[in-house]
């Protein structure tokens, strides 16, 4: 006997669903964090981004996080992360992934953006979540 099998995450299954129309948008929970990747090196900046997704959603599981997968201009990924109803957006361009750092960028006016070490982001984010 031979088996197969398939696994993938609700999350992103949901997310799937979404974005193909084929679940009603309504019924999704807004992010609270979407990841943008904007650099002349995208393959560089994509891997970073989803490595730092991960490391959010194993520190800080009650948040959920969107990674802009499509490619596309910076403008257009902000433009998708405004949609996505995400609270904030998490870009990490040339200047911020040669120094280390992030930009954590309000979506829905709660205050400034500000740029972080990426060593420093959970604890930031953790603060944000708490209201501290």
């Amino acid at each position: 006997n031979t088996a197969a099998g398939f696994a993938m995450g609700v999350e992103r299954l949901v997310l799937l669903l979404e974005q193909l129309d084929a679940w009603p948008a309504e019924l999704a929970p807004p992010a609270d964090i979407y990841m943008v990747a904007a650099s002349s090196e995208p393959v560089r900046a994509w891997a970073e981004t989803a490595a730092l997704a991960e490391q959010i959603r194993s520190a800080l599981p009650e948040l959920r996080v969107l990674s802009h997968c499509g490619g596309g201009s910076f403008k257009n990924q902000l433009k998708k992360a405004n949609a996505s109803g995400a609270a904030y957006a998490l870009i990490m361009g040339d200047n911020e992934l040669d120094q280390g750092q992030v930009l954590l960028k309000p979506l829905r006016g709660q205050g400034e953006q500000l740029l972080l070490a990426i060593d420093a982001l959970i604890d930031a984010l953790r603060a944000l979540n708490t209201g501290e």
